[in-house]
């Protein structure tokens, strides 16, 4: 007797070429949870999983950039440098009692922090997001000036603990809730996007500030009576930056952390 085909769906005028709801949009989607530490202290975290890098733009509008993306940025092409950024998730262990389980969070820092996970990596040979990892305690430092607090000069420490093994409660969170997906979060938005963006902004919003490197220049030249100053040049991304930069693309999944 042959086998039976199993036939196809029926198709659907009404739903079939509906418009489907982004991603973003999904009402079943988890909303993801970042880490706040913008107030002084010390906080406990747990990596897990791949970093994503990437740039991001506050001003002239809010828009996550590729890293390598300028070509394709009106914004970053008129001056406005897009800030670099890093992202991991992380088990929030502040405050939590021995013996007790973190939260699932994303941590979403800058180079000052996140070349220090690189530093622990060049020193021990190992991932401080994998199973051997260490716990790390960053401490956050907000300086007064003139009298009141100056979050814009805010200063980090982060210090690896002894190696913290996930625990069988952690390990049994991250695979019931899985990692935040930080590809889809951090996904950069298109070329038509930011163009889109930019295209909106009134003629005053689009002269980028002036940079501090740019206002040494121009002072200088002024001082010293000339009429033409060198043009500076863009910051190159640091040594540094650099050091916790993964090569391969591997995804998001917690299959290779236990």
């Amino acid at each position: 007797m042959s086998e039976e085909v199993e036939a196809p769906n029926a198709g659907n005028w009404d739903e079939d070429f509906a418009d489907k709801p982004k991603a973003e949009d999904d009402p079943n989607r988890r909303k993801a949870e970042y880490m706040d530490t913008s107030e002084p202290g010390s906080y406990r975290v747990r990596l897990a999983g791949q970093h994503v890098k990437f740039r991001k733009h506050w001003k002239p509008f809010r828009a996550t950039v590729k890293d390598d993306g300028k070509a394709t940025d009106p914004a970053w092409q008129a001056g406005f440098v897009p800030g670099k950024r890093f992202a991991i998730n992380v088990i929030d262990k502040t405050g939590v009692a021995e013996g007790e389980t973190g939260t699932l969070k994303i941590l979403e820092k800058g180079a000052q922090v996140f070349k220090n996970f690189a530093n622990y990596k060049t020193a021990t040979g190992k991932d401080p997001a994998s199973k051997e990892g260490p716990d790390f305690i960053i401490t956050v430092t907000v300086p007064m000036v003139n009298g009141q607090p100056n979050k814009m000069k805010t200063e980090y420490s982060v210090i690896p603990v002894e190696p913290t093994p996930f625990t069988e409660a952690e390990k049994a969170m991250i695979k019931e809730v899985g990692l935040f997906p930080l590809k889809e979060i951090y996904r950069p938005a298109t070329a038509e996007k930011l163009q889109e963006l930019w295209d909106e902004l009134p003629a005053d919003k689009k002269i980028a500030p002036e940079k501090p490197w740019e206002k040494e220049k121009r002072e200088a030249a002024e001082d010293a009576g000339t009429t033409k100053a060198e043009a500076p040049k863009e910051p190159t991304t640091s040594k540094d930056e650099e050091l916790f930069e993964k090569k391969d693309d591997a995804g998001d999944d917690s299959a290779d952390l236990f």
